[in-house]
This record gives structure tokens, sequence and C-alpha cells, in this order.
């Protein structure tokens, strides 16, 4: 994909984001983060490291703008861990909801989350479904009609092809060698030895999930069961120039599902 202009709406003036309503662009992405430990030697802010980045490079393939990470997530489950910071459940989706609110009186008809983090997954569904009962209670009108959707930047079809090319099971479900490897593409100054990663340990299926649905004990039980960090992961195969290709083709695919937002009619689901 070829590169095309793009905006940080940190980085840019009113007038600016005015001017590209007046293109007919109205859409944003805002992407979500955590900080939590990814092992011992992984950065904390890795999951919005990666959200921001795929952000950005999708907006500027897709022509579109792009908001600050939102960098604290719901981490409950890494509470007591050196240097993890958690928002609780209803913070996190009173903080979405206000965003989300903000950015459609302020004319943004087309928000896509883009998710980091496993565990805001849940909250930011919620905030969604506020922003949208606030709407069908004649509590809030927008000036224009709102779609906001939720996605991970691990999800398209490229990077999840490229995932498991290069680490097929050992890919896991928490400090996955796809997102070191991209924190390691961006940020070479942070000094990640393959020697100081656990040993993998093979399971038969997600570990967080339960038959009920559940993703997240709390943080005593999690920290007993993955004392270690990673979740049935191997971060010891993250590479740097994996991370670029990674990135590459996350940026690819989530620009061509902002694309499609952008252009969805205003009565399309």
């Amino acid at each position: 994909m070829r590169g095309r202009v793009f905006m940080r709406l940190d980085r840019v003036s009113r007038a600016a984001v005015e001017r590209h309503f007046a293109e007919g662009r109205r859409g944003i992405i805002l992407p979500l983060g955590s900080l939590e430990p990814h092992g011992a030697p992984g950065a904390l802010g890795t999951d919005a490291i990666c959200a921001a980045a795929v952000a950005e490079r999708a907006a500027e393939w897709a022509g579109g703008v792009t908001a600050p990470v939102i960098a604290y997530g719901m981490a409950q489950f890494h509470l007591g861990a050196a240097g993890c910071v958690s928002l609780r459940p209803s913070t996190l989706i009173a903080v979405l909801s206000d965003a989300i609110t903000s950015l459609g009186m302020g004319g943004f008809t087309r928000v896509l989350l883009l998710n980091g983090h496993g565990g805001n997954a849940a909250p930011a569904l919620v905030a969604i479904q506020e922003v949208m009962a606030e709407v069908s209670l004649g509590r809030l009108r927008f000036p224009a009609p709102v779609t906001v959707k939720l996605r991970a930047w691990w999800e398209g079809p490229r990077v999840g092809a490229l995932r498991s090319e290069l680490y097929g099971d050992r890919e896991g479900f928490h400090c996955t060698p796809s997102e070191i490897a991209m924190v390691m593409a961006l940020h070479p100054e942070i000094s990640m030895s393959r020697e100081d990663w656990p040993v993998w340990h093979d399971v038969a299926e997600n570990p967080l999930v339960d038959l009920g649905g559940h993703r997240h004990e709390d943080a005593a039980r999690h920290a007993a069961r993955w004392r270690d960090g990673p979740v049935a992961s191997d971060p010891s195969l993250a590479r740097a120039e994996d991370g670029l290709r990674l990135l590459k083709a996350a940026g690819e695919d989530v620009a061509e599902a902002f694309a499609a937002l952008q252009g969805a009619r205003e009565d399309s689901p």
C-alpha cells in the first residue's frame, strides 16, 4: 500500500480537522493499550506501543486520523506486579464512553477502537453499547449518526497468516513473540535477550478461557498459574526483522478495515 497523508489528532489544529471533514472523511482510529508486565524482560507498554504503531500505519495507508493511544487498560489480573497500572473495568468503560461521545460530538462519524490488550475487549464492547443506549434513550444526540467498531490489531488475515507462519503453536496468548518482535523493531534501545525468557510450555487450548467464556482470574491466581509471565507463548522466538513484517501486515489489515468503515453507508450495520 502507498502512504497517504494522515493526521495524529494531538498534533494538528482544529482547522486541520475541519478541512479533513470538508473532504468527506470523518473516520478515526482510537488505539487501546495497557501498562502491564510482559515477562521479566518485556516492555511494560508493549500493548500500547503495538496498538499505536499499527494505528498510525493504518491511518497513513488509508489517509485517515488516529487519536493518541489510551495507554492504561483493564489489567487487574496483573495487579501487584512491579510497574503495572490497571483501570477498573467500570473506569475503562467510562473513559471509552466519554471518548467515543466526545469524538462523535466533534464531528467524527466512524470510530475504530483498535485494541492491543485482551483485557480491554469486554469493557470496550460495553462502552460502545453504553453510548448507543444513550442515543436510543434520547439522552444523546450526535450531529450525525456514529458507528463504532472494535477490533484487535492481530485479527486480520495477513498478520494472522504471518503469525502462524513464524510461530505456529508457540505464539500463545500473552507476551507473544509477535508483539515482542514489534517492540524490538520499534524500540531497539530496549534490551530483550533471548536467554532471559522462560522455557515454553505446550497447552491444548487457550488457557485464559474457561467453559463459561470468562477470560481472567484474580491477580493472585493468575500470578500463581503464569509465574513467568508468558501464557503458552515463546517470546524467545521474537526477532526485530520479523517485527517489521508483522507491523506491515497488521497495518495493511487495519487500513483495509478502516477504509471499509469510512466508506460504509450511514444505515449499514
